[in-house]
């Protein structure tokens, strides 16, 4: 492990572009929908439906429209207070596009019965023709982030500040109370693949591992029998290329305790992204890096970590790539304490079609994911649509993350943000 000098921390840390697929809204993970149970969880989440906003939350099915909120793009939901930010644009727009679309960002507070440009929150005459791709919220609740093609673009509603742009295609993650910060790079370069970690409190910035020192990691590695046969077939030629490397972006648990990444560890990368990787858990209080060999490995082109509310479980979002119309996803909840992984097979895909993803999140109770999912025959899918099917298409479901068991449903439902308790 070696310290970063403090600035580094203000800097943020920048992903490769490698890694950012598994975080996209667009990205193609498959997932299947499932006939609907009759009781839903209390915990509330938003989606985006027939071009508006609605939320729901409670016992009883029944959603509400957010006024204010037509022609809705892209949608986020602060994890601290459940303020929404939206993106709305005229008809068409499309975050696939060649080109951004222009979109304009608002807000809408609890109890959602309004909304208001977030121009008048924090002052920036470009939040109201802003080329978007994607939305989201620092994990502090404090700043709402859109990506640009130029960069990653934020404000701070809490100081009232507009940030600058900076070149990292997607934020570092965060504890709750934004004393842990965890992103990708290394003490060298924010370009480097590697694991940087900040916090608690001033502790200076240690680098969990990188490239050029992936001693940390290997010795992490070498302590799991059950990935013996992983490590035994890494290449340190391989390793010695950034190339060859695949970090998938760190998430920072809510109580700031542990941080979940996963890393091919320079394996290699093949067509379509195809690599292998294991799953890392970094304590932070001493740094301890640990590879979590229970959950063995994970051949794919993508991978991505969802931390429960609580930090006691792990939504695994596992993706193959056969071609651009032809993914495969396994889903499945680990269990951190219980050292145990249930696939949610109520999620398998019927044969001969594909199910893409347009969101997931674990909801407040932290016993329940939301998921929105398209069931397709790959043949209709094109490079015209990029490889997306109309929202139409899509059902929001949410799962009971024990039992994989579908307990509410809402057809043409996409974008789930879970709203805070």
């Amino acid at each position: 492990m070696r310290d970063a000098a403090p600035s580094a921390r203000h800097a943020g840390p920048g992903p490769r572009p490698a890694t950012r697929r598994p975080l996209l809204l667009t990205t193609t993970l498959l997932l299947a929908a499932c006939s609907a149970a009759t009781a839903a969880p209390s915990a509330g989440v938003a989606y985006v439906k027939g071009g508006e906003v609605w939320v729901t939350a409670g016992p009883a099915p029944s959603a509400r429209r957010v006024p204010g909120t037509r022609g809705t793009v892209l949608l986020a939901a602060s994890p601290v207070g459940g303020t929404l930010a939206v993106l709305t644009g005229p008809a068409g727009a499309d975050v696939n596009a060649d080109r951004a679309p222009l979109l304009t960002a608002r807000l809408s507070r609890r109890p959602y019965t309004s909304t208001a440009l977030l121009s008048t929150v924090v002052p920036d005459a470009a939040l109201s023709r802003l080329p978007a791709r994607w939305l989201t919220w620092s994990d502090d609740g404090r700043t709402v982030l859109a990506g640009t093609d130029a960069g990653t673009r934020g404000w701070n509603v809490a100081t009232r500040r507009a940030l600058g742009v900076s070149a990292t295609l997607w934020p570092p993650s965060t504890s709750l109370d934004g004393d842990v910060t965890a992103g990708i790079g290394s003490v060298a370069s924010p370009d480097e693949p590697g694991v940087l970690l900040y916090g608690p409190g001033a502790r200076p910035g240690t680098e969990v591992f990188s490239r050029s020192a992936p001693g940390n990691l290997m010795a992490a590695l070498r302590r799991e029998p059950a990935l013996r046969t992983f490590t035994e077939g890494l290449d340190p030629r391989a390793q010695a290329q950034d190339a060859s490397w695949v970090v998938t972006p760190p998430r920072v648990t809510r109580d700031g305790q542990r941080v979940y990444f996963a890393t091919n560890a320079g394996w290699g990368v093949g067509s379509g992204g195809s690599t292998t990787s294991a799953v890392f858990q970094v304590g932070v209080r001493d740094v301890a890096l640990r590879a979590l060999g229970w959950l063995g490995t994970f051949s794919g082109s993508a991978l991505e970590l969802l931390p429960s509310p609580d930090g006691t479980a792990l939504l695994l979002l596992h993706t193959r790539h056969t071609s651009n119309a032809e993914v495969s996803t396994a889903v499945s909840v680990a269990d951190v304490a219980a050292r145990t992984r249930r696939p949610l097979t109520a999620l398998a895909a019927p044969a001969g079609r594909v199910t893409v993803l347009a969101g997931t999140c674990w909801l407040a109770d932290g016993r329940h994911v939301a998921l929105s999912a398209a069931q397709v025959n790959p043949a209709t899918l094109s490079a015209a649509t990029a490889f997306v099917p109309p929202v139409s298409a899509f059902t929001l479901l949410v799962v009971e993350a024990r039992t994989g068991r579908v307990v509410q449903r809402v057809p043409g439902a996409t974008q789930p943000a879970c709203l805070p308790a």
